[in-house]
């Protein structure tokens, strides 16, 4: 514990740090404060915004959006990625297919995202279920053919049909993969939300962010931008906690082969 609250204290004076710098150097005119303003000035913008309850109802609309399309990759990908992975017939059916798309990176996706869907929220959605895709097939997919075959034959040997082994033994074998594939794909989601909402949308801390510096509200902006580094923040830190009670039981078995 005590471990915990050093490392924790020493991150929180760095960052500390960091802000004091960026105040010295915007007060003594080192940038152009027009710029750069002092971090004070930030930090007094973002307050004024959380309490008029101007930036909490963006980062509301932008979550909505990433938690759509973040949810619907990993409810179609982890089944696809456990079949691909468990059917060598069934990938090299879909290889050529995945190994074309899967380069292609999201922001390409857009134009004609914005052709077939409109500017709308199914636009945005898609683009983010586009992004996570991915990651969370291709992890899935390894995870599965990780699992040891002699796990699989056990169950088949002790009378488990075919469903029974793939819910009891290869998706808590495939696990580690599976939650690989889902923080590598937390990120993706919440920058590719705010990249949909800064190209075509209303609304959003994306569109908040693009509309301050378009109306030169530099402080207002940087505070969009805080927001939204915070929320990123927030959400990997949940997304470690539930990774946490979810592998504890991998944590033991790797220290018990160690």
């Amino acid at each position: 514990m005590k471990r915990l609250l050093r490392r924790k204290g020493a991150s929180l004076l760095f960052l500390l740090a960091l802000g004091g710098i960026w105040e010295a150097v915007s007060r003594l005119g080192l940038v152009s404060p027009l710029y750069f303003p002092p971090a004070s000035d930030i930090l007094a913008a973002w307050s004024r915004l959380m309490v008029e309850w101007v930036l909490p109802p963006a980062v509301w609309e932008t979550f909505l959006r990433m938690a759509c399309g973040y949810l619907l990759a990993a409810a179609l990908m982890i089944p696809f990625g456990m079949a691909l992975g468990l059917s060598r017939t069934l990938y090299n059916l879909f290889e050529p297919t995945i190994e074309m798309l899967r380069p292609l990176p999201p922001p390409a996706v857009i134009p004609p995202a914005m052709l077939f869907l409109g500017i709308g929220p199914a636009m945005k959605v898609f683009v983010i279920f586009f992004a996570c895709a991915f990651p969370i097939l291709l992890n899935t997919m390894d995870g599965a053919r990780a699992v040891p075959r002699l796990l699989r034959d056990t169950g088949r040997t002790l009378g488990a049909g075919p469903l029974r082994r793939l819910w009891a033994i290869v998706l808590p074998a495939a696990l580690p993969g599976v939650m690989s594939g889902l923080r590598v794909a937390l990120p993706m989601a919440l920058i590719v939300a705010v990249l949909s909402e800064m190209i075509g949308s209303v609304d959003g801390i994306g569109h908040f962010i693009l509309q301050m510096q378009r109306t030169f509200n530099i402080v207002e902006m940087y505070a969009g931008i805080v927001t939204l580094g915070l929320f990123g923040w927030l959400q990997s830190v949940v997304f470690t906690a539930a990774d946490k009670a979810l592998l504890s039981w991998n944590e033991g078995w790797k220290k018990g082969r160690g």
